[in-house]
């Protein structure tokens, strides 16, 4: 038999429990920002919800509360009290009654009371963090002499202000950019680092670099002296517990014979791996190059372009779309900086979440296959008549299908038999890169202007 649901249990509402005695309620919801301040907390993921002690302070550190998920219902309570006090043998006999339904209170002016559920509560908004530090727009008297007197009016003018204001005399005041990082208490575990590289550092000292947080892949710079020839064990212990096979590992090494420097997604359009699989296979087959003119690109272990003048082909070439011509607006960026968050108003990601079993997961080996089919060529390869898919991207010139670029190649001199490569150009002369900008720039400018005649 089917139990029809309260109605009380339809409407949704959102908890904040506010660290404070709210006698006003207009007050307390502008320290909040508003009722659109809370919606716009409670509608974006991982964003807190902002409480300003002095909401008309602009320079007012805001304490931030926490979204938590519960199971809670508002209930309302209504209960009917007696007007008048019962006489002493009233209460003897509404004591001894079993019929009355309050006889059981302990109050016994009480005659009815009912309970009514308003609507149920998922998610709750706590402020358990603390409040740091507030830094108020205070100063001295020009003597430095006497109380302190706020200088707020001074440094934020109320309406528009007339031209003389900018040429008053400002006072001194620079709050902090940053308070501190971290609102919450943290359990921090000191430990000694190795010195081995410089042994006069004593053994109590906290080393101000952090080491890079993959441990497997090998990171090289142009000036580096003796190119890696090997992995690291432990990117070939990586294969094994993230389930890559010998057939990923082979995939991947033919690739590499046959082309000894490759992008990221060059790679992943040829093997049809994703970016998750890529991570821990590029490690065990080759190093990263993070400057010179094979920068951002993996190399083949033994191999160093540095001595080959035919790895010339494979240099990286950066390019960005220019903001005339309406190229922006048509290009997407890869990041957008126009909303950006400042960091105290989103959760940290750090923090323990609770696993969610999602359709993402469930998906079979078939639908994922279907998804890494959808790569296009252009990930990586230019070619006339097509736009780049982000603002910025790095090509490699064999991979820059422009006959006037490939045929810029071809006719290049071979070097010298005592020339060196290059720390920025590598074997290419000086001013190539920007020539085969420019040749991409205009290619890119006129599909975009056929583009819009074609409207």
């Amino acid at each position: 038999m089917d139990h029809e649901e309260p109605s009380g249990f339809k409407k949704q509402f959102i908890c904040v429990e506010y660290p404070g005695v709210v006698v006003n309620e207009e007050n307390m919801l502008r320290t909040l920002g508003g009722i659109h301040n809370i919606s716009t907390a409670y509608l974006e993921k991982n964003r807190r919800l902002e409480l300003r002690f002095r909401p008309d302070d602009v320079y007012s550190k805001p304490a931030c509360g926490e979204r938590q998920k519960k199971t809670s219902l508002l209930i309302k309570i209504k209960v009917k009290r007696r007007k008048r006090p019962l006489e002493p043998e009233q209460q003897s006999t509404l004591h001894d009654s079993k019929d009355n339904a309050c006889a059981s209170t302990c109050d016994p002016s009480i005659i009815s009371s009912e309970v009514i559920i308003m609507g149920r509560i998922d998610t709750i908004f706590r402020f358990e963090n603390l409040c740091d530090f507030q830094y108020l727009p205070m100063s001295l008297e020009s003597n430095n002499k006497g109380p302190m007197q706020c200088i707020y009016d001074t440094l934020m003018p109320s309406g528009i202000p007339p031209a003389s204001w900018l040429s008053l005399k400002a006072n001194l005041f620079l709050p902090p950019a940053v308070f501190s990082r971290m609102d919450s208490m943290q359990t921090y575990l000191y430990r000694k680092e190795a010195n081995e590289d410089n042994p006069n550092i004593p053994p109590n000292i906290i080393g101000r670099t952090r080491r890079r947080r993959s441990g497997h892949a090998v990171f090289v710079t142009f000036d580096i002296s003796k190119i890696p020839d090997k992995p690291r064990d432990v990117a070939i212990k990586f294969l094994h517990l993230k389930f890559l096979g010998e057939l990923h590992l082979k995939k991947i090494s033919k690739l590499f014979a046959q082309r000894p420097i490759w992008s990221k997604n060059a790679l992943m359009y040829h093997t049809k791996y994703t970016t998750d699989q890529l991570k821990f296979l590029l490690p065990a087959v080759a190093y990263y190059f993070v400057t010179g003119p094979w920068r951002v690109m993996w190399v083949r272990f033994g191999y160093d372009p540095r001595k080959d003048p035919s790895a010339r082909k494979y240099q990286t070439l950066d390019y960005r779309l220019r903001t005339s011509g309406g190229l922006k607006t048509k290009v997407k960026a890869k990041r957008s900086y126009c909303n950006y968050l400042l960091p105290y108003k989103s959760s940290p990601t750090c923090r323990p979440k609770t696993a969610i079993i999602s359709k993402e997961h469930l998906q079979s080996k078939e639908a994922k296959g279907k998804e890494s089919e959808n790569l296009n060529e252009n990930m990586y390869v230019f070619r006339p008549g097509m736009l780049p898919p982000s603002r910025q991207m790095f090509y490699q010139y064999c991979d820059v299908y422009v006959p006037a670029i490939q045929e810029m190649m071809i006719k290049l001199p071979p070097p010298a038999p005592d020339a060196v490569c290059h720390e920025r150009n590598g074997w290419l002369p000086q001013g190539m890169d920007a020539q085969c900008r420019e040749i991409i720039n205009k290619l890119v400018t006129d599909v975009l202007r056929k583009e819009i005649v074609n409207r």
